[in-house]
C-alpha cells in the first residue's frame, strides 16, 4: 500500500480516494439502473405495441367477416322479398284460376297488399292502446297507493281513534251479530 509516511495525509488521501470511489460506483449504479429500466420500459412498449396491433388485426377481421355476412344478408333478403313478392301474386290469382294478368289477379293482388297494411296498422294501435292501457294502470296503482296513505294517517289520527273506541264501547246502538244475519231490526234500549 502506498504511503506518505505521514499519517494524517494518507487518512486524507484514502478518504478522498474512497469518497470519488463511492461517487463512480453510484453514476455508473445509476447508469446501469437506467439502461435496465429503459430495457424493461422498450420491453413493455414492444409487448403493448404488439398487443395494440394484435387487437387491430382482431378488429379488422371481426369487421370484414361483417361486412360479408352484412351482405350475404342483404342479398337472402332481396331474394326472400321476390319470393315473397312472386307468393303475393301467385296467392292474388290463386294459382292461375283467375289467368295470369288478368284484371281479377291485379284486383286480388291490390286486396292482399291492403290487407297486409291494413294488419300492420292494426297492431300498431293495437300496440298504443297497449300502451295506454299499461299507463293508465300505472295510474291507478299510484292513486291506490296514495289512497292507502291517506287512510293509514286518517286512521293513526288520535280523533278518529277515540270516535272509533266510542261507537265500539257504544253496544246499545249497535245491532247484535246473530241480529244482523237474521235480517232482525235491531232494539235499542234507551
Amino acid at each position: 500500500m502506498p504511503s506518505t509516511n505521514n499519517h494524517t495525509l494518507d487518512v486524507i488521501l484514502y478518504s478522498v480516494a474512497a469518497v470519488i470511489l463511492l461517487f463512480l460506483g453510484y453514476r455508473i449504479g445509476r447508469m446501469f439502473g437506467a439502461l435496465a429500466a429503459s430495457k424493461v420500459v422498450a420491453a413493455k412498449e414492444q409487448e403493448l405495441f404488439t398487443t395494440q396491433r394484435g387487437f387491430k388485426t382482431l378488429y379488422e377481421t371481426e369487421l370484414s367477416q361483417l361486412k360479408t355476412e352484412n351482405a350475404s344478408l342483404k342479398e337472402q333478403q332481396k331474394s326472400l322479398e321476390a319470393r315473397v313478392e312472386e307468393y303475393r301474386k301467385k296467392a292474388a290469382g290463386f294459382g292461375g284460376l283467375f289467368g295470369s294478368g288478368g284484371k281479377r289477379a291485379d284486383a286480388m293482388y291490390a286486396l292482399l297488399l291492403e290487407n297486409e297494411s291494413l294488419e300492420e296498422a292494426l297492431y300498431s294501435q293495437n300496440e298504443k292502446l297497449k300502451q295506454e292501457r299499461t299507463d293508465s294502470l300505472k295510474e291507478s296503482m299510484r292513486s291506490v297507493g296514495y289512497r292507502r296513505v291517506l287512510m293509514s294517517q286518517l286512521l293513526n289520527d288520535d280523533r278518529i281513534k277515540s270516535y272509533v273506541a266510542e261507537i265500539i264501547a257504544d253496544d246499545k246502538h249497535l245491532p247484535a251479530p246473530a241480529q244482523a244475519r237474521a235480517g232482525e231490526e235491531p232494539h235499542n234500549e234507551r
